[in-house]
């Protein structure tokens, strides 16, 4: 109960929020150290018959069945410890779009607002001077080469990015039901050190992601992005650009170059040659795709009204 107490209140202490789970836990804890058990609930805003119930389930039962949860094996550690590495990952490209975005949206009264907290498909959307929602942006991180891509898809490995086919639908049709251009930023890092930040997931830090919800493990990858031992990976993202395509336009070379492109709709026994793999459209990030800073010269001089129907036709 201690570990998971202090750890907790470490990853969550800059998100000024935890879940309920925490703030129970950090209540047990003191009634552990022996500390009345009257004083506790009134001061932790909690029942005393809930608070003195969960302790006699901690006592009688230990912590994991207090959590409702399996004491995590070596596999789940490392598979805990996996995801943390990918939304650190994740959370490293969110933070350099909004360096970029914010450095670079500021003519005519353009502004740039976070809307990952709804967990939705929209990490941000661009407002207009009259705080009118003008775009949708989807950050996508590409940090993993597909090595047979020329062979199954006739793009170079580097060149080459994989998008869920689903994502493409979905976002296309949250489009056409708000009329609301939705566009997709790809951050190419196929180099990427992730065995930096691999390390930096401890394996304290993989036990909490183990028995945790998502809020937890998304609190747990903010503090290891913002932890000086990730700075090599953090400067590696910053050098690294990205580059935008609208949903209209995925969809549109989606239709045009189906079986070339989804080769999981040609491969016989695909589930089983690429195992756990989704349906994915492969896109050209070289000729398919403009770069976000040619995305916000077109904004400026052209304005949104002409960018508008250029994505709306998948011209970009």
């Amino acid at each position: 109960m201690a570990r998971y107490v202090k750890l907790a209140a470490q990853v969550h202490a800059d998100s000024g929020t935890a879940p309920v789970t925490v703030s129970r836990a950090a209540a047990l804890k003191r009634v552990i150290d022996g500390e009345p058990i009257e004083a506790v609930a009134v001061e932790a805003h909690l029942s005393k018959h809930h608070l003195a119930r969960w302790f006699e389930l901690l006592r009688t039962g230990g912590f994991y069945r207090w959590l409702g949860k399996e004491e995590p094996n070596p596999l789940r550690l490392e598979r805990a410890r996996a995801g943390v590495t990918q939304m650190v990952l994740a959370s490293m490209a969110e933070s350099h779009f909004e360096d970029l975005a914010y450095r670079s949206i500021g003519f005519e009264g353009f502004t740039i607002e976070d809307e990952r907290v709804s967990r939705t498909d929209t990490d941000y959307r661009l407002f207009d001077s009259i705080r009118r929602a003008v775009l949708r942006f989807n950050i996508k991180f590409h940090g993993t080469l597909f090595r047979e891509a020329e062979e199954y898809v006739g793009l170079p490995p580097e060149d080459c990015f994989a998008l869920a086919t689903y994502k493409i639908h979905g976002a296309l049709k949250r489009q056409d039901k708000e009329r609301l251009p939705y566009v997709f930023l790809i951050i190419s890092v196929p180099d990427f050190p992730k065995p930096v930040v691999q390390a930096a997931v401890s394996d304290h830090l993989a036990w909490l992601a183990s028995i945790s919800g998502r809020e937890t493990e998304e609190a747990i990858a903010e503090f290891v992005a913002g932890r000086a031992d990730v700075e090599e990976a953090r400067a590696y993202v910053r050098r690294s650009q990205f580059r935008a395509i609208s949903a209209r336009r995925a969809d549109k070379l989606l239709r045009e170059n189906l079986f070339e492109r989804v080769h999981a709709l040609r491969l016989r026994a695909f589930n089983r040659t690429f195992r756990g793999a989704e349906i994915n459209m492969h896109l050209s990030l070289s000729t398919e795709m403009i770069g976000f800073k040619e995305f916000l010269d077109i904004l400026a001089t052209q304005g949104m009204p002409n960018l508008s129907v250029r994505l709306d036709r998948g011209e970009i």
